[in-house]
């Protein structure tokens, strides 16, 4: 960051329904997440330079009772692949522990990939357009 400039990055992208959620309903959410998620890789890869198969933009699909989290991980050839890395069932009423486990399992690992991104992006060059790096002809003067 320069100066007093911030830029904000858009790390993990949500979509939830009612308990009760149509397929139809669930696929649809998955095509819009899959939209905002190529968005903001693409917004992150614009403004700073993350390193390429570490870096990832997470999805949180919450479909009925289920949470899917997926990740979009864009690797050094510039390919994005999405991993499914867990689905779970949400304990909205009394669970046995293995549930309930798996649940907060699954959140431990959501909480450690934002850790790990926000920690890539602290530390990743700043984007440069090729138009600012060309030395400017404009000759400036000062004015009286």
């Amino acid at each position: 960051m320069e100066g007093s400039e911030k830029k904000l990055y858009e790390l993990i992208f949500v979509e939830s329904s009612r308990i009760t959620c149509t397929k139809i309903k669930e696929e649809n959410d998955n095509v819009k997440l899959w939209r905002e998620m190529n968005d903001g890789m693409a917004w992150v890869h614009k403004g700073c330079k993350p390193d390429k198969n570490e870096f990832g933009v997470l999805e949180l699909q919450i479909a009925g009772k289920i949470m899917h989290l997926n990740i979009l991980i864009k690797d050094v050839d510039d390919i994005h692949h999405l991993f499914h890395l867990r689905s779970v069932e949400i304990p909205i009423q009394p669970a046995d522990g293995g549930d309930v486990l798996q649940f907060v399992e699954a959140l431990l690992l959501l909480r450690n990939i934002i850790i790990v991104n926000i920690s890539l992006l602290l530390n990743a060059p700043e984007a440069r357009s090729e138009r600012l790096k060309r030395k400017s002809s404009t000759v400036s003067s000062d004015q009286e």
